[in-house]
């Protein structure tokens, strides 16, 4: 179990981070996240008899993905050099400082970065939608640009760099990805859902050519970026990065969910995560990267991306269940999956056999 205390911090950062002493403060435990534990700190030192101070964030491990009989999430390493690979592309990122595996000094693995300013959106907040909306609606569109700035960012990174990540050949990545969640979905399912199974015979059919691989984030969306006075500050989040058809992290970011939408449809449906219009968003996707954006393609990965979300609300509504978890945020996932299944039956629909 992590054991992320301001003495264990001390303890471990002190002749590491500097060569004396560090001192830990304003420790902060951020619940955003998920799949790891979280927190922020501040660190003072003393360097050249002048003291110093730095925000810092940790990454750990945390108990629940540890004890989880199914794995969701990629490495905790994986995600670090992830994100470190980030450092040399153009993309913010927060500033990586070291990964570490030896579970003795906080109870687990984790990682070290910088802290950066910044609210990560909600969309399924009306005011936080209003918003998004309204920067779409701005005459510079500051926000949706860095969006796909953002996008194009990531996907300008060679998965074969960066450790950990298999570097998966691109005429495979469509069945690997079909037979990993669909292998995920029979694992966590409660009872049988016709339209999952429906789902997964229309992935088999309709899987597209996929002609490149890159990295991609897995969890590409505006709620796990960081926005200060309406500019993005920080991509976070990237436990789910592999590699993959760069046009998946632009479906999943398509989703109606990302959008908002839990039940009803949200004020503005035709905005990607709120945030911009999918029309122009792949056309500017495509001008930024040189990429085309196939709306058959992108309409493939989409369905994928309800398919694996609605797998993860199930699993975590089972671990509830079953009293492996006490996290009553998983609860909460059986309001997510009426508009989900939703979604899912609108895409597939015309194609039902």
């Amino acid at each position: 179990m992590p054991d992320i205390t301001t003495e264990s911090l001390s303890s471990y950062l002190s002749g590491r981070l500097a060569d004396g002493d560090v001192t830990v403060t304003d420790r902060v435990e951020h619940v955003e996240g998920w799949s790891r534990d979280t927190v922020s700190f501040t660190a003072s030192w003393t360097e050249d008899g002048a003291g110093v101070e730095e925000r810092l964030v940790v990454r750990a491990e945390s108990e629940e993905q540890t004890n989880a009989d199914l794995q969701l999430y990629g490495e905790i390493e994986t995600e670090f050099h992830a994100m470190d690979a980030a450092q040399s592309v153009d993309i913010l990122v927060p500033e990586t400082y070291w990964y570490e595996d030896d579970e003795s000094h906080l109870g687990g693995r984790f990682f070290l970065v910088e802290h950066i300013p910044g609210e990560a959106p909600i969309t399924w907040s009306p005011k936080w939608r209003s918003k998004l909306s309204d920067t779409w609606e701005s005459d510079d569109r500051t926000l949706p640009h860095q969006f796909v700035d953002a996008a194009a960012g990531v996907h300008s990174i060679d998965p074969a760099g960066v450790d950990g990540v298999e570097d998966v050949p691109p005429d495979e990545i469509t069945r690997r990805e079909i037979e990993r969640w669909e292998s995920l979905y029979r694992e966590t399912v409660l009872v049988e859902e016709p339209l999952m199974e429906e789902a997964l015979e229309w992935l088999k059919r309709n899987q597209p050519t996929v002609d490149e691989t890159t990295l991609v984030h897995g969890d590409f969306r505006v709620g796990n970026m960081l926005v200060e006075d309406e500019t993005v500050t920080g991509v976070l989040d990237w436990e789910f990065a592999r590699a993959g058809d760069p046009l998946f992290d632009i479906g999943y970011a398509s989703m109606d969910y990302y959008a908002g939408k839990l039940v009803n449809e949200t004020e503005r449906p035709e905005l990607a995560c709120s945030l911009l219009e999918r029309d122009w968003f792949y056309d500017e996707y495509e001008e930024r990267t040189g990429r085309t954006v196939t709306l058959e393609r992108v309409k493939f990965w989409r369905v994928l991306s309800i398919f694996l979300v609605i797998t993860m609300c199930i699993g975590g509504m089972r671990r509830y269940h079953e009293e492996r978890s006490d996290d009553v945020r998983n609860v909460w996932f059986q309001y997510m999956l009426p508009g989900l299944r939703e979604s899912l039956l609108g895409h597939i629909r015309d194609d039902r056999t």
